[in-house]
């Protein structure tokens, strides 16, 4: 099974002083003015240390990338974004040390939905050192109801002294790289704008409610810490604070802002992923030492080796804390703490009944044992299982397990989970071993991310292409790109 520290150490390597080639980090939020006009928010920051620096006119050294965005729709070019992005300058031309660079644009745009497509080109790099991406955007803000930006995350907050980039709301905002929150980081500030509210409430009040969740449990990280506001109907309506992740877990998190009418009416959701390290915190058995056992469904539950495989089971629908508690400590822990534990989680998650909560798991456990298990690998354990554990079944499987050319492999599609769209999962067989296939790509916040999932799967007759060219060589009958687009 893959780790989910992966993706963790993949943000932090992504602007490494060894990294090789152009690294950027790029934000694009939809946004709207007092006057309902819409517009995109684009944040372009380059590593330093990924760019070729070279002599300018006043015979220092520089970088240049030149960034160019095509906002598309319905395949005709509605406005372009292209531009020249330039470095400090310097005495030398030694990539390493050299800071990040960063801008920001902001780009008036019609109502709509758009597709975006970014070319990034180091200028000094060479014909290789360029990036390309395809992303998509929603700048809908209708004049009779009220809508909302989305939630924006930051690094830290301080009031501004001066006018600078990172300027926003009066105060000093660096974003949040790829959604990253570091053990250093003890809060993540927020901001959320509200639109239209004063025209379609008239001189009311809106309400916010803010707290974190945790994706694999879908539970409120500690409720005792939601944050409310009350704001006063205007034409945009600013809520800002920020949360408390001092002692939050590492694991994948959703900040999420409920907006209230003054009369308790929700409004709207809107949530935001983001992923915490803090090693240092774990799972803490004391903290179930006042659950009461007698008349629960696991009074009588002693059988240890039994207990234990149905702790290891949760595995798929639990925190990261939790699930480094089974991996590492649970061997040592007394039958009785192994039992509160096990009670509370259910408990958590059905406080009316948490055994229906649990007989219906364990009917879901049995599926994937018989579907994705054998006798030396339970199916929960397998990479299948623990997907379909904790996301359900996909909308679509396309199953290729007999193609002349790749590994075999499946792809599973999500039509809409956990608050994004057309979410996608490669599996395959790297060995050939038959059933046990494991998790090669997604598209799936917090997820495996491996651009280069098309040449893995070609590796088996490919073995002399450059593994970390993301596109194999084409061959007759290569549906790949096809059942990730269509499947």
């Amino acid at each position: 099974m893959k780790k989910y520290t992966l993706l963790i150490l993949m943000l932090l390597a992504a602007l490494s002083p060894f990294a090789q080639g152009l690294k950027t980090f790029i934000s694009h939020k939809a946004y709207c003015s007092s006057n309902m006009q819409p517009y995109i928010e684009f944040t372009f920051i380059v590593g330093g240390n990924t760019v070729q620096y070279a002599l300018n006119d006043q015979n220092k050294y520089e970088a240049d990338v030149e960034i160019q965005v095509d906002m598309m729709q319905n395949d005709t070019l509605v406005k372009q974004l292209h531009y020249i992005l330039s470095s400090d300058q310097f005495d030398d031309t030694t990539r390493a040390g050299k800071p990040d660079f960063a801008d920001i644009q902001n780009v008036p745009m019609p109502q709509g939905e758009y597709f975006l497509y970014f070319y990034m080109k180091d200028l000094h790099g060479g014909d290789t050192n360029e990036l390309k991406y395809i992303d998509k955007i929603s700048l809908v803000f209708p004049e009779d109801q009220i809508s909302t930006s989305k939630i924006s995350l930051y690094k830290s907050f301080s009031p501004a002294k001066s006018q600078g980039l990172f300027v926003k709301y009066g105060y000093y905002l660096p974003p949040l790289y790829s959604g990253f929150v570091p053990e250093s980081q003890y809060t993540l500030p927020f901001a959320l704008e509200v639109y239209n509210s004063r025209d379609i409430l008239g001189d009311a009040t809106l309400k916010a409610k803010c707290y974190i969740e945790d994706v694999e449990s879908h539970l409120t990280v500690n409720p005792n810490s939601v944050i409310t506001m009350e704001k006063p109907t205007k034409d945009v309506v600013l809520f800002f604070n920020e949360y408390n992740v001092f002692n939050l877990p590492s694991g994948n998190y959703f900040a999420v802002v409920k907006l209230f009418d003054q009369k308790d009416s929700l409004l709207m959701v809107d949530k935001v992923f983001f992923q915490k390290s803090n090693p240092s915190v774990k799972l803490n058995l004391d903290d179930y030492s006042q659950v009461e056992l007698p008349g629960t469904f696991v009074e009588y539950d002693t059988n240890r080796k039994e207990l234990i495989d149905n702790v290891k089971c949760l595995y798929p629908i639990s925190s990261f804390v939790e699930r480094e508690f089974y991996e590492n400590r649970l061997k040592d822990v007394p039958t009785d703490q192994l039992q509160r534990f096990f009670y509370h989680f259910w408990l958590r998650r059905n406080p009316s009944n948490p055994e229906e909560a649990w007989n219906n798991y364990k009917k879901r456990v049995d599926q994937v044992q018989s579907m994705f298990g054998s006798k030396q690998v339970k199916g929960y354990l397998t990479d299948r299982g623990r997907v379909y554990l904790q996301y359900g079944p996909p909308n679509e499987v396309k199953e290729v397990p007999s193609d002349p050319v790749t590994l075999p492999y499946e792809i599973w599609d999500y039509y809409y989970l956990n608050n994004q769209s057309n979410v996608k999962f490669v599996f395959y067989d790297p060995v050939l071993t038959g059933n046990d296939y494991e998790l090669l790509h997604s598209n799936m916040y917090g997820e495996v991310n491996n651009p280069n999932w098309r040449m893995h799967l070609v590796r088996k007759i490919q073995t002399q292409q450059d593994i970390y060219n993301p596109n194999p060589v084409d061959y007759w009958g290569n549906d790949m790109d096809d059942y990730w687009k269509y499947h």
